[in-house]
């Protein structure tokens, strides 16, 4: 976790338990599109000037903690060791457990939509082509991949067709993202 994401935590100190739980569980319907925590119901906790603060702190405790499987005690140790009172700590986490179901798919949904566009959907067929207007006997096959990809711009279809060494660097550089993307998991 960054300093910067610990250091805000300690703005949660001046949570009581209850209040921590509930602005946990608008902080987890915030991250599921339901609508971010209100000032208004906040306003006696935190002054304007840390509003921002405090909500950035508990997104990255949410994103933290349930993204990366953390469990009760080691998320009740982090906000102990940020300062928070155990009670407090142990408000928060069991608020944290209680929407990891629902916070979850929404942090993945989020990280695949990170950039442009996302796969959405796709299809393939192998076809043998036979010959074509050059030349009488080809025989050679290929793969056709269709790719459904939606993005801020709409759903977007993209068609492939790739030959045999085509298709083999095409899966080699998947292969390659693919471990990329379990080295940033770990």
């Amino acid at each position: 976790m960054s300093g910067e994401s610990v250091r805000n935590l300690h703005l949660l100190c001046r949570c009581s338990a209850e209040t921590v739980q509930k602005f946990v569980h608008d902080v987890a319907d915030d991250w599921c599109g339901r609508g971010a925590p209100c000032y208004k119901n906040y306003g006696k906790v935190w002054p304007i000037t840390e509003w921002a603060d405090a909500i950035a702190a508990a997104r990255h405790l949410v994103m933290l903690a349930i993204g990366k499987t953390k469990s009760k005690a080691e998320i009740v140790s982090l906000l102990t060791s940020a300062g928070l009172e155990e009670d407090v700590a142990q408000a928060a986490s069991s608020s944290l457990e209680a929407r990891r179901g629902d916070v979850l798919p929404a942090l993945k949904a989020n990280s695949a939509t990170m950039s442009q566009s996302h796969l959405a959907d796709f299809d393939w067929r192998v076809q043998l082509v036979m010959s074509s207007d050059k030349l009488a006997n080809i025989r050679k096959p290929v793969v056709s991949i269709d790719l459904a990809l939606e993005g801020r711009s709409g759903a977007q279809k993209v068609a492939l067709e790739l030959d045999k060494d085509e298709l083999k660097q095409m899966i080699q550089s998947l292969e390659s993202a693919n471990r990329v993307v379990q080295q940033l998991k770990s």
